[in-house]
C-alpha cells in the first residue's frame, strides 16, 4: 500500500467516525456522570441531570488509561501486535503505551 492509500485510508476513516460514530474528537468533549451515567460536556464540572461531581478526566482519557496504545498515533492495539496496524510503527513489547500528549 502506498502512503497515498494510507492517508486517503485515514482520511476517510476519520470523516466516518466524526459524522457516525464515536471517535476519539466526541470522546474528547464528554465526561460521564459516575452517579446516573450520562455523557456530559468536557467543561462540565457538575451533572446536568443529578448534580454529581463529574470526575476530572474525559471518556477518551479514561479509554487511553485501560487500552494498550500506540505510542506514535494513539489507535488502540491488541497485547499481541508488534507493529501498529494503522502508521506501522514498532510497539514496545510490555505494559500500555500512552500516545504523547498533545495541546488541544
Amino acid at each position: 500500500m502506498t502512503n497515498y492509500d494510507l492517508r486517503t485510508r485515514k482520511a476517510l476513516r476519520q470523516v466516518t467516525l466524526l459524522e457516525f460514530g464515536f471517535g476519539p474528537e466526541t470522546m474528547r468533549r464528554c465526561k460521564l456522570c459516575p452517579e446516573c451515567g450520562r455523557a456530559n460536556p468536557a467543561q462540565d464540572t457538575h451533572c446536568a441531570d443529578c448534580g454529581a461531581v463529574l470526575p476530572e478526566k474525559t471518556l477518551y482519557d479514561f479509554y487511553l488509561s485501560r487500552h494498550r496504545c500506540c505510542p506514535g498515533c494513539g489507535v488502540a492495539v491488541t497485547d499481541y501486535a508488534v507493529y501498529c496496524p494503522e502508521c506501522g510503527t514498532r510497539l514496545p513489547k510490555a505494559g500500555v503505551t500512552r500516545r504523547k500528549e498533545t495541546a488541544v
